[in-house]
């Protein structure tokens, strides 16, 4: 039998030195202010500070300063709902589909690359058929930029004249040319408009998209088009979806919000969605697990609609050819 010879491990042991302190300044006062740094703060400061909530634009959804975004995907209203957000800020509303709106300039720059001049004035003389909505008390408050050549530009010169509550950028990828599914670069782009938000202490609300096959899935911040890296740059994320039987519904769901109960990231808040393009809060929420379309949802539509018109459970059972437990069961949920 053939020995087997076991050869001796070798240790190998690696060293390291830090570099020398520079003597060169010893004996010599330096006075450094700390507290004068910029973004520098200590504990006490912070605590003694006693904030016991994060101030917000839209209470409690949308906070004052930082980056934020809305979702969803295409012909669902995403658009009317920025313009109606950005018009009930600059008219002074303290109301926005039953959330406060905590105003300090009652102005707002929004950002069209899709909309051009023509479609904008059309969309707001429309939204004057709604009697809830007096659009004759619009300023010059609420300033469209359509044309993005020389945007920063265009900013900066607006931004040093004007103080904002809210820029809205309607849409992300128009202004975004890099690839989507690199988390660095979008992060990269993302970090210009984040400084200019805490430079100006205003909001950046980005409209964005969520990608085709995710359209249909519960809702998730995970369904948003492109990287992880738009996201995680995101102090709050939400989604506007069509409800899967009415036309006229709309929900509007929060995917993301650090600071927010986990109640209100559970249930959409129902809009309704008139024909003046404007939305009106129904005061209904629905389970995120209720609008995933791979669910049976035309049958609990049709049941719906039948105990509306008057039937009774087991003559719906009957019509529909399902049991009247199943009937039940939907329109008890």
């Amino acid at each position: 039998m053939q020995k087997t010879t076991l050869k001796r491990k070798e240790v190998i042991m690696f060293s390291f030195s830090l570099p020398e302190p520079d003597r060169s300044n010893r004996g010599v006062e330096r006075n450094i202010d700390i507290n004068s740094m910029e973004g520098v703060y200590s504990i006490k400061e912070l605590f003694d500070r006693q904030t016991n909530e994060i101030p917000c634009l839209i209470e409690p959804i949308l906070p004052s300063v930082g980056i934020c975004a809305l979702a969803g995907s295409s012909d669902t209203g995403k658009s009317s709902l920025l313009r109606q957000m950005a018009i009930s800020i600059t008219l002074g509303k303290k109301n926005f589909l039953g959330f406060n709106i905590n105003s300090i300039h009652q102005s707002v720059i929004y950002i069209s690359t899709e909309d051009d001049d023509i479609a904008i004035s059309y969309l707001i003389n429309k939204a004057q058929n709604d009697e809830s909505y007096n659009v004759d008390e619009l300023n010059d408050e609420l300033i469209f930029i359509t044309q993005i050549s020389g945007l920063w530009s265009k900013l900066n010169d607006i931004l040093s004249v004007k103080k904002v509550d809210l820029i809205v950028v309607d849409s992300f990828t128009d202004l975004y040319s890099n690839s989507m599914n690199d988390s660095n670069q979008v992060r990269g782009f993302l970090n210009r408009f984040n400084a200019l938000a805490y430079n100006h202490h205003c909001l950046v609300l980005f409209l964005h998209h969520v990608g085709k096959r995710t359209e249909g899935l519960k809702p998730s911040k995970h369904n948003l088009l492109g990287s992880q890296g738009f996201e995680a740059k995101m102090r709050v994320v939400l989604e506007l979806r069509k409800d899967n039987c009415n036309s006229t519904l709309r929900h509007l769901c929060v995917l993301k919000g650090n600071y927010l109960p986990e109640a209100f990231k559970e249930e959409s808040f129902v809009l309704k969605f008139n024909e003046n393009m404007l939305f009106s809060y129904t005061q209904e929420r629905v389970l995120f697990s209720k609008l995933n379309s791979s669910t049976n949802w035309k049958l609990e539509c049709d049941i719906r609609e039948l105990s509306e018109k008057g039937y009774k459970q087991v003559e719906i059972a009957k019509k529909l050819k399902i049991s009247q437990p199943t009937v039940s069961r939907v329109l008890n949920s």
